[in-house]
């Protein structure tokens, strides 16, 4: 009678919320510095907090979050040499893998990068910071797939998942929306302009500009995680695990 009963994968089930903490990691859910309640997380997920913690696991081996002596697992903190050596390394991989992708024949991929950038824009002016930024890592994310180099776009993941976390303070931050998503904006039709062209160099300049004027701007306004420090609302909840 249990043998007939159909087991349970909870590896892929572990894998989903893996995926689902990855994401909330990148578009804004939680600031560099900040505490993590795996029981809060699973309420959040529907989940129980066998597949989190499993997850939290992986994400401090990725050094995506860090454990204290007192077993409080937080966000690793901002370190701003630190952060400064993975933006000029984004910028040169980046940068790359948009040359790349401006010389491959592939029609569709400037309409795809326009509804991409459209739907960031549009995002910001609803104040909505978390879908501007899903937004803007769909148009990166969609050139770099386009470069044809999928281990290249495994360690450009593993990069935005390290700086997600301070990019994602813009929606914490009393940041204008519209200026700093209206510079992507620029950056974005121009990189545009250059796949259009099959322009590689001007492709190249324009994604790193994005990424230097983008961090640039928002270094100005960051105020390090406090917790005594009431900040604007961010998203209350994480989405759930998909299914596929």
């Amino acid at each position: 009678m249990y043998d007939s009963l159909p087991s349970i994968d909870v590896s892929s089930l572990q894998e989903r919320v893996y995926q689902s903490l990855r994401h909330a990691l990148l578009t804004g859910h939680f600031q560099p510095g900040e505490p993590i309640s795996i029981r809060k997380l699973a309420d959040s997920l529907g989940t129980s907090p066998m597949p989190v913690r499993e997850a939290l696991k992986r994400l401090m081996a990725e050094k995506v979050l860090v454990q204290s002596s007192s077993r409080q697992i937080r966000v690793t903190p901002f370190d701003p040499k630190l952060h400064e050596e993975f933006v000029r390394i984004r910028m040169e991989m980046e940068g790359y893998a948009a040359e790349r992708a401006a010389r491959v024949r592939d029609a569709g991929l400037p309409d795809r990068l326009r509804a991409h950038d459209a739907a960031m824009v549009e995002a910001a002016a609803q104040g909505r910071a978390d879908l501007a930024l899903a937004a803007n890592k769909a148009f990166h994310f969609e050139i770099y797939r386009a470069a044809g180099y999928p281990q290249l776009v495994e360690i450009l993941e593993n990069l935005w998942l390290r700086t997600g976390p301070f990019l994602g303070t813009i929606g914490r931050e009393p940041v204008n929306l519209d200026t700093f998503f209206g510079n992507g904006h620029h950056f974005h039709s121009r990189a545009i302009e250059a796949i259009v062209a099959r322009d590689g160099k001007k492709a190249r300049r324009a994604i790193s500009l994005d990424i230097r004027v983008g961090t640039m701007f928002l270094r100005k306004v960051y105020v390090p995680y406090d917790a005594a420090r009431t900040p604007p609302a961010a998203p209350t909840r994480i989405a759930a695990p998909p299914t596929s």
